[in-house]
């Protein structure tokens, strides 16, 4: 009777072992596919080239503590479409992939109150048909774009002049 009882313990133990294990392992029609593809590799890339870092960086001395900056800002990610059906969808599908250069975050209200695009000396169509939409965009949501150069060189002052900024003395 022992013999049993063990043997019986045991063939259960394994059974309850062999069956989480088994759960545990994806089955070949219910897994995903893998997300890269043989053979793709993905690397870091800079984010910010040297300029703008080095405008990312004036701008936040001239606003330092006024707002908080922000660079490479998906403009879906600080406006909100209101909308129905297929009018939401077109706008959605032109606001896709775009993104603002900087943008000055109020820290109390979390709210978008300035965008500071650089503006490219000879602009390809493409691009400028990126900044018509993030303009209009901008606009309708009652957003400030401030403009800079790219090629110039800007003092903290001057940014924060060109910004409408108060300076405190």
């Amino acid at each position: 009777m022992e013999i049993t009882l063990l043997v019986g313990g045991a063939a259960s133990l394994l059974a309850i072992v062999w069956l989480s294990l088994r759960g545990t392992r994806p089955s070949a029609e219910g897994a995903p596919p893998p997300v890269l593809s043989p053979g793709v590799q993905i690397s870091p890339t800079p984010l910010l080239t040297e300029s703008d870092l080095s405008l990312y960086n004036m701008i936040r001395l001239a606003v330092q503590d006024q707002f908080l900056v922000l660079a490479q800002v998906p403009l879906l990610a600080f406006v909100s479409v209101e909308a129905m059906g297929k009018a939401r969808a077109q706008v959605l599908n032109r606001m896709a992939l775009k993104r603002v250069d900087f943008v000055l975050l109020h820290p109390g209200s979390r709210q978008v109150e300035q965008v500071v695009q650089i503006e490219e000396p000879s602009p390809r169509p493409h691009q400028v048909e990126r900044q018509r939409v993030i303009e209009a965009v901008l606009d309708a949501a009652g957003i400030k774009v401030v403009k800079v150069r790219a090629q110039k060189a800007y003092s903290t002052p001057d940014l924060a002049t060109l910004l409408g900024l108060q300076s405190e003395e």
